[in-house]
């Protein structure tokens, strides 16, 4: 009706300039048929899992023929190695498979597979490396990992223009050679280059795909929910998990989706709702998830098979008993519901424009630890800063938009200082511009402005705070120069304030710049 309406204005409006009804036809263009992504859970082919297949893979196939109809894109998570390696690592449970189930993915639907898990090193480093080799031979993305443990978490791209980018993670600490080839182990990290990457493209959405959690536990975590709100607030448009073998808890945060657990897809667990799982289907438009189709999964001797009825109830009934604050609406056409937010129930969402981290820990000069965070007032679109000790709260009223806010001794002089990124005038520029400040944290929990630079050499767009090869901090940039591309400069203490060391990229792409900033 809305694309009738528009060629019927047209029509009447033909006469008075056809120039004019052109422009105003690509106008009414329909916007671009949303991006499918299905992601299921966790995905083993050890143990009993190959009999179980042995018997009727037949049944596998016609189950995701069916599940993963008109999914562009099928996500999920490899619970094992795929590898000839024999290096078993010393841990309670060890995993491996032959690399021919490679290819066999690939044909059944899965189109990437994570690797940032706690089993993908179970045949060490050796093992890792060739599951990945194996996974790209048969032309399957690797998401979580890359063969340059100096690149740092790297985003998967999805979509014919990139317009998806997918961070996988994992929470669990292995302690093997090799881990730092896995994403995980630092989730500020992991937030910094979620914002980062939303900060230099906002037309991308981006899904971060979790391994993390308690198993068999039906609700996640105080810490759990705090950093999946995080990487929200940081720009992730859907937040969604594997690991503790069964469905968790389910919420909207500022109108994007969480799914702290999806349960498993094709495992030989058996017991503590280990056989029932969901396969969650966004469909992703415009820099964000515009809608989640849920559709209900039952394992039977290690295989998925879509729900019947009394599972299908089951599931319901868990997902609403653990998650009050979402609504399953029926959807006859996946056999499964749409997720939203249960109209009335408070769903936070006042956490303000921008991508960074609300609030974090710093350490006061008598060595005492002060909460700060930022809270956004709606109505004057500014934000406060708020210092919570022990003995007393403070308030700084911050009087401008925020792009950044982080932590680190720029000064070196022992004592973590706060970087906080305005975007506003000074008195000496006009233009309303992203700029740095400094403020020092007092013995009484008092922020005190260390400086407030009117700017850098360029176009400022985002920092982070630094680590030098000596020991000594400094602040990296992405700058854009005056012809569009781009630069990472690095800034040092010089007594007084931040000064330019050198520019470690120069007139580089966009997606370059990113590279280089977070490495």
């Amino acid at each position: 009706m809305a694309l009738y309406s528009c060629f019927s204005g047209l029509l009447a409006f033909a006469g008075h300039g056809g120039l004019l009804a052109l422009g105003l036809l690509t106008a009414c263009q329909a916007p671009p048929k949303p991006l499918r992504i299905s992601v299921v859970g966790d995905v083993l082919l050890d143990r009993g899992v190959p009999p179980a297949l042995a018997r009727d893979s037949a049944a596998l196939r016609r189950t995701t023929r069916r599940l993963w109809a008109g999914s562009r894109y099928v996500l999920g998570n490899l619970e094992c190695p795929l590898t000839t390696a024999r290096q078993p690592a010393a841990k309670a449970f060890v995993f491996r498979a032959a690399p021919r189930y490679a290819p066999w993915l690939r044909q059944l639907g899965f189109t990437h597979l994570s690797l940032a898990n706690n089993h993908t090193l179970d045949q060490h480093l050796p093992g890792l490396r060739e599951t990945a080799a194996t996974l790209a031979a048969a032309k399957l993305g690797a998401l979580g990992y890359t063969a340059n443990a100096q690149a740092g978490c790297q985003p998967t791209l999805l979509g014919p223009d990139s317009s998806v980018a997918v961070f996988a993670y994992s929470d669990l600490h292995q302690r093997l050679a090799g881990e730092s080839c896995l994403c995980g182990r630092d989730f500020v990290a992991l937030c910094e280059r979620v914002a980062a990457y939303k900060t230099l493209f906002p037309g991308r959405a981006v899904l971060v795909y979790l391994h993390w959690g308690t198993e068999y536990a039906e609700q996640p975590g105080p810490a759990q929910r705090t950093q999946a709100r995080t990487l929200i607030d940081c720009g992730a448009a859907a937040v969604v998990g594997a690991h503790p073998h069964v469905v968790q808890t389910m919420e909207f945060y500022r109108g994007s989706p969480i799914l702290y657990s999806l349960g498993n897809f094709l495992f030989d667990q058996q017991g503590r709702a280990t056989d029932l799982a969901v396969q969650a289907d966004f469909e992703v438009a415009q820099g964000h998830v515009a809608t989640t189709h849920l559709r209900p999964v039952q394992l039977r001797r290690a295989l998925p098979y879509p729900a019947d009825e009394a599972a299908k109830a089951a599931l319901a009934a868990r997902i609403q008993r653990i998650s009050p604050d979402v609504q399953l609406l029926p959807n006859a056409d996946t056999g499964g519901w749409e997720l939203m937010p249960k109209p009335g129930a408070a769903h936070p969402g006042s956490a303000g424009p921008g991508y960074f981290s609300r609030q974090l820990t710093l350490p006061t000069p008598t060595g005492a630890r002060a909460l700060v965070r930022l809270r956004y007032l709606p109505r004057v679109g500014y934000y406060q800063a708020l210092v919570r000790t022990d003995s007393a709260e403070t308030v700084l009223p911050l009087g401008f938009p925020v792009y950044q806010f982080a932590q680190g001794d720029v000064d070196n002089d022992g004592h973590p200082d706060l970087l906080v990124g305005p975007i506003k005038t000074t008195h000496f520029d006009s233009t309303r511009q992203r700029r740095l400040f400094v403020y020092r944290l007092d013995a009484g929990g008092r922020l005190r402005p260390r400086w407030l630079g009117s700017k850098v050499v360029y176009r400022l767009l985002y920092f982070r705070v630094m680590r030098g090869a000596a020991g000594r901090t400094y602040v990296r940039t992405v700058e854009q120069a005056p012809n569009g591309r781009y630069c990472i400069g690095h800034y040092s203490w010089q007594g007084f304030g931040l000064m330019l060391d050198r520019f470690a990229a120069r007139n580089v792409s966009r997606d370059a710049a990113y590279t280089h900033f977070i490495q």
